[in-house]
């Protein structure tokens, strides 16, 4: 199975601290990690150059170009990126650890992991938030902040909040009520800049963990039967014109594909079953917290074709949009539109 997590050098670019990533590779340190272990045992690092494209005219003559350029990764010569812009710059894994070690000094949070995908195109330091979540009296949600940038030309530096480990996709934040989704950071080497983009971090880092502890509560508080979870499942995974035919009285199984039902059935057992359910709901009553969390869980937990699939699916791709539109109608109910439950006969809703 291909995992694309780095390997031009020999080992696995990949690091974290106590618990080792789904894909069972790279360096696992017990002692907290640091920005040094980040960069040597992390694989991070590597510099970058951008250089110009070099276009062969029909009678043999070079043309240097002065608008496309190439991104070449110095160690092993690799090229990265080929159709990139004049305006593109290059930001060295270096200096996104040096805004990283300035968040660390202030005690807020510790990187949990670190890596590089793609061959190095795509570079990730994610960070452990110090203060938990506490949903209800008892749920404890771990916050994390995904640093990450490519050297394709295909991501910008970003810091981006979440509450999943290693991966750390795009949660829901960008649609949460008064949380805020990302940030650009800046390309600076100046220490004053620096403190400046670490500032906004963990302003961004503080005002999640609260604007994310009202959200979640808020979603504990509400109390759903069955019904209504089967209705918010069948709007975060059916198109509108699927919605739309089992409205009309046409059964599921006429509608959705045989994937798409199975989906729906694992996603109702993981709401039932999941680990963490029992803690999510309100005794047997289930709340939009534990409905939401199955969608989170089902999706972090499913099989992917590969890891690099499953990165890049929870960090830009599909999932991550999917639990956005979760947590949109988890805190929005009433753009849940109602579906008919007898139209969904052998899944079980118990």
């Amino acid at each position: 199975m291909a995992h694309k997590i780095d390997n031009s050098k020999g080992f696995n670019a990949f690091v974290s601290f106590a618990a080792p990533a789904w894909h069972g590779l790279g360096t696992v340190l017990n002692n907290p990690v640091s920005t040094a272990d980040a960069l040597g045992q992390g694989g991070l690092n590597y510099d970058v150059l951008k250089l110009p494209n070099i276009h062969y005219l029909p009678n043999g003559e070079e043309l240097i170009s002065e608008d496309s350029f190439f991104t070449v990764r110095t160690d092993v010569n690799k090229v990265l990126g080929s159709r990139l812009g004049k305006d593109y710059e290059v930001m060295q894994n270096i200096d996104a650890l040096n805004v990283v070690d300035e968040i660390l000094q202030a005690g807020t949070a510790t990187i949990e992991t670190a890596g590089a995908i793609d061959e190095g195109r795509k570079v990730f330091i994610c960070l452990k938030v110090a203060k938990d979540i506490i949903v209800g009296s008892d749920d404890a949600v771990k916050q994390f902040v995904l640093i990450a940038t490519s050297h394709d030309g295909s991501l910008s530096i970003t810091a981006m909040p979440t509450n999943v480990r290693v991966v750390c996709n795009n949660t829901l934040t960008a649609a949460l009520k008064g949380a805020q989704d990302k940030i650009k950071i800046r390309h600076t080497s100046n220490a004053a800049a620096r403190l400046s983009e670490a500032a906004k971090i963990l302003k961004l880092m503080g005002n999640n963990t609260a604007a994310n502890e009202d959200n979640y509560n808020e979603m504990a508080a509400n109390i759903i039967s069955k019904e209504q979870m089967f209705n918010y499942f069948g709007n975060v995974f059916c198109t509108p014109q699927e919605i739309k035919e089992i409205q009309t009285g046409t059964k599921a199984k006429e509608v959705l594909s045989s994937r798409k039902q199975n989906i729906l059935a694992e996603v109702l057992n993981f709401a039932n079953r999941g680990q963490g359910q029992a803690i999510a709901m309100k005794g047997s009553d289930h709340t939009m917290w534990s409905a939401y969390n199955a969608v989170t869980g089902y999706i972090t937990r499913k099989k992917y074709s590969s890891s690099s699939d499953r990165a890049n699916s929870l960090l830009f791709g599909s999932a991550a949009d999917t639990i956005e539109t979760a947590g949109v109608l988890a805190l929005n109910p009433s753009k849940i539109q109602p579906l008919h439950r007898v139209n969904f006969g052998g899944l079980n809703l118990n």
